[in-house]
């Protein structure tokens, strides 16, 4: 148990041994449920080490290494399942709803008449309106962190990032995934 308190407090060279001591296992693991597929099992090895190092402050010293290393590697496969699952839900969507070349056209459409009028409707905003959603989504400040800059409250912040994407929104016929692009797009 020496190496579950080593690596939880932080010992890289513990981290290093439990890393050579398991990797073969790890990567055998996931080549297994991958079908053979290296890549794959490659980077879901790297995912279950970087999860182990990222969270090894929470480590219980009542079990293995190895135990608490491949029931995270268990988990990273089932995060990978379900984020793999989503996707190809998503392109299912997708295909049901456009052809590749609608969603060319509708992109090419949106980009080339939409743009010069978001970027008009943006210098529209309030001053401060347009500096939240700046810092928002420019940024990627939190909300959180924009009340502090501007010294107001969350709240007030969450009802101008509201405000402001409801005026895009409302006075364009543009989807919301292409007015962010604009937004970030055109903000300085």
């Amino acid at each position: 148990m020496e190496i579950v308190e080593a690596v939880k407090n932080g010992d890289p060279n513990a981290f290093s041994m439990v890393f050579e001591q398991f990797h073969e296992k790890v990567f055998g693991f996931f080549m297994n449920r991958m079908q053979g597929n290296r890549e794959e099992a490659k980077e879901l090895t790297q995912l279950t080490y970087i999860k182990l190092w990222q969270s090894r402050h929470t480590l219980s010293l009542s079990y293995t290494i190895d135990r608490q290393l491949f029931v995270m590697a268990k988990h990273t496969l089932v995060d990978y399942i379900r984020r793999e699952a989503r996707a190809e839900k998503s392109k299912d969507v997708v295909a049901a709803t456009y052809t590749p070349q609608q969603a060319v056209t509708e992109f090419s459409n949106s980009f080339f008449e939409g743009k010069d009028y978001v970027i008009a409707r943006l210098k529209q905003l309030p001053p401060t309106r347009k500096k939240i959603l700046q810092l928002k989504m420019l940024n990627g400040y939190s909300n959180k962190e924009i009340a502090g800059l501007l010294s107001i409250s969350v709240k007030t912040v969450e009802d101008h990032v509201t405000k402001g994407l409801h005026e895009l929104r409302a006075t364009t016929t543009l989807s919301v995934p292409f007015l962010l692009f604009f937004l970030l797009d055109s903000m300085p």
